[in-house]
């Protein structure tokens, strides 16, 4: 059985109840069962309307992340800006970033970055466009834990983050057909989008074709590859035929994590073309 941050807070509180039977701990219960209720319709909320600016990209397993077009971290107007607001259990982040536009080509870089979480004092790694690496590097010190990728890893990213440099399909889910929907006339955006699904349709296809050769067929819900299972009856592919095998994507005419994230990035792209 998988625990999350709010089961362990609601087992400690019931707990505390049950031993201590006073009003501090039954205030304390009802306090976190606020919490978890709130928890509960946050990640409840449904889609946006089609005319809003803000975007889902992520609302599973605990996790809900949104970004929205043109308002800043303090909820003003803010042209050619895109905030992000990110959380997990009791993490929380948010994210500015300023965007441009080259023909269908979307660039960004990130302004601000600032988090929190319990135990984490609410902090900025990011400011004005500068990666704040002393404070990191304080911050952090003796709580190396927390950063999953490492110390030098985690600022090596920040700092690609505050340069100009262009979003992938992959970025934020889908985030740049996003933008390129709402900030291009709507005849270049729906040809654009349109021409998207088409390659990551025709890439898709592709490469399950090419799957067959190895002894590999579709399955979206597969634990052995992604979007791919073992054909019955046939052996188990080798490393080396796998490393051969994901390296004929781009001959598909798309990359490999394209693939991995296809039923994600075409839905992004029929809900926006309105399919």
């Amino acid at each position: 059985m998988k625990f999350g941050v709010i089961d362990v807070l609601l087992i400690v509180a019931f707990a505390t109840l049950f031993y201590l039977r006073n009003w501090q701990a039954a205030v304390f219960v009802m306090l976190v069962l606020a919490y978890a209720v709130f928890r509960y319709y946050k990640s409840k909320k449904g889609e946006a309307p089609a005319d809003s600016n803000e975007f889902l990209i992520e609302n599973e397993n605990g996790t809900f992340f949104t970004a929205e077009l043109d308002i800043g971290l303090d909820y003003r107007p803010r042209p050619k800006h895109f905030r992000t607001d990110y959380q997990f259990d009791t993490s929380r982040s948010k994210g500015l970033y300023e965007y441009r536009l080259d023909g269908t080509d979307v660039l960004c870089r990130l302004i601000e970055d600032q988090y929190e979480d319990v135990g984490v004092p609410k902090h900025h790694n990011v400011r004005d466009g500068v990666v704040l690496e002393s404070e990191v590097r304080q911050l952090h010190e003796n709580e190396s834990s927390i950063l999953i990728d490492g110390m030098e890893d985690t600022l090596e990213g920040f700092k690609a983050e505050v340069e100009w440099h262009k979003m992938d399909s992959l970025t934020f889910h889908g985030l740049k057909y996003f933008i390129i929907s709402k900030k291009l006339p709507r005849g270049d955006a729906r040809r654009y989008l349109r021409q998207e699904l088409e390659r990551l349709k025709a890439g898709q296809a592709a490469f399950f074709k090419e799957a067959e050769k190895y002894g590999l067929e579709y399955d979206e819900e597969s634990k052995y590859l992604d979007r791919l299972k073992i054909s019955e009856g046939r052996p188990t592919p080798s490393n080396e035929e796998i490393r051969k095998f994901f390296q004929s994507a781009e001959s598909c005419g798309m990359t490999q994590l394209e693939f991995s994230w296809g039923k994600k990035l075409t839905g992004v792209l029929e809900k926006l073309l309105g399919d």
